[in-house]
């Protein structure tokens, strides 16, 4: 019978610790995805995903991955990581080159991943990835604006959490 009770407290305890973690997490996307909308302003939304940052070359090999919100808008692409909380914008006319590799300063999941070649803030070139859910999209629609022109339409709808 005691051991029944240990077990039952146990269980409990995990199920609490699934829930809040559930809860901090929404909590942290809905910030992030906040702090998006602040930072566009008027720019037109093409495509707002989750996504999983795998770093910024110019900052090396030790730095955190993360999940985070990356958006795809008429002037470049921001993104937002949850933890720790970080911000990026890569204008449009600083993206040199967008590619699909594998891995990602020497991190990899197995799955290609959205890599953008940049020329940084002090004119250096720079590069970041994410892996992304509509990795094709990505780089079409990037290709598409950088060219002038519009994008493909995005594989869904903002994820149901970006509308204007």
């Amino acid at each position: 019978m005691v051991a029944l009770i240990i077990i039952l407290v146990v269980l409990i305890s995990i199920a609490a610790d699934i829930v809040f973690f559930i809860w901090w997490f929404k909590r942290l996307r809905a910030e992030a995805i906040e702090d998006l909308h602040q930072a566009v302003g008027e720019e037109r939304v093409y495509q707002v995903e989750d996504c999983n940052f795998f770093g910024r070359q110019s900052s090396g090999y030790k730095q955190w991955r993360g999940n985070g919100v990356l958006a795809l808008t008429d002037r470049g692409i921001h993104f937002r990581m949850f933890i720790p909380r970080k911000e990026l914008f890569v204008p449009l006319d600083s993206i040199r080159d967008i590619s699909q590799p594998r891995s990602f300063l020497g991190k990899s999941k197995m799955k290609s991943l959205l890599r953008v070649d940049f020329t940084g803030e002090e004119g250096r070139d720079d590069a970041c990835a994410w892996l992304v859910p509509s990795l094709q999209w990505w780089s079409e629609a990037v290709a598409a604006l950088r060219a002038g022109k519009e994008p493909p339409d995005a594989p869904w709808e903002h994820h149901g959490s970006f509308k204007r």
